[in-house]
């Protein structure tokens, strides 16, 4: 696959819609990451673009994505996302890419193991129940010291973490469950 010109990373990083897409596309450049994880893959357009940006700033040619979606299982107001079509899309890439069916509080203990210094998290519209929390316990397994973990609340509101971050996240967790004082 051709490299993406800087102008189109340009207009990605600075245009894209929705907005947030853009922190994605300017972090996998700024930090060269390789391996992504994404929770949430709208319509998909996003992760061909973050992949096509690792591959062109990443100064590697190794780039493993992981992308997280309820895909056939999403309600009736998503628009759908069929997982063979996704698997068809990516997998012309050049790119180590897998899909991943499920949500984040049934995927993360999953997979957690097996992407062991996963450089981006991107978590796309959490559904923030107890499930949901207790899948962050498994997050801190997939992340290195330079890791960074973002998650989407809606198109404009992030919340950014770093890899201590998610483990101070995970520790008051952790002693609110236990009734501990933090």
């Amino acid at each position: 696959m051709k490299p993406i010109s800087f102008l189109r990373y340009f207009s990605w990083s600075h245009f894209s819609k929705p907005t947030n897409d853009r922190i994605a596309y300017r972090l996998i450049k700024k930090h060269k990451f390789r391996f992504m994880v994404e929770i949430g893959l709208d319509e998909g357009v996003r992760c061909e673009r973050m992949i096509q940006v690792a591959q062109k700033y990443s100064e590697s040619d190794k780039i493993r994505y992981t992308g997280v979606d309820l895909f056939e299982a999403r309600d009736e107001s998503q628009t759908p996302l069929k997982l063979i079509e996704m698997h068809r899309r990516l997998n012309g890439m050049g790119a180590k890419a897998q899909l991943v069916p499920g949500s984040f509080a049934d995927s993360i203990p999953r997979i957690a193991n097996a992407h062991a210094k996963t450089d981006l998290v991107l978590i796309h519209h959490p559904q923030e129940d107890e499930a949901y929390e207790q899948a962050w316990r498994f997050v801190p397994r997939m992340l290195h010291g330079a890791s960074k973990v973002v998650v989407f609340y809606n198109d404009t509101e992030y919340e950014t973490f770093s890899f201590a971050d998610v483990e101070e996240r995970v520790r008051s967790l952790t002693d609110a469950k236990t009734g501990r004082a933090a």
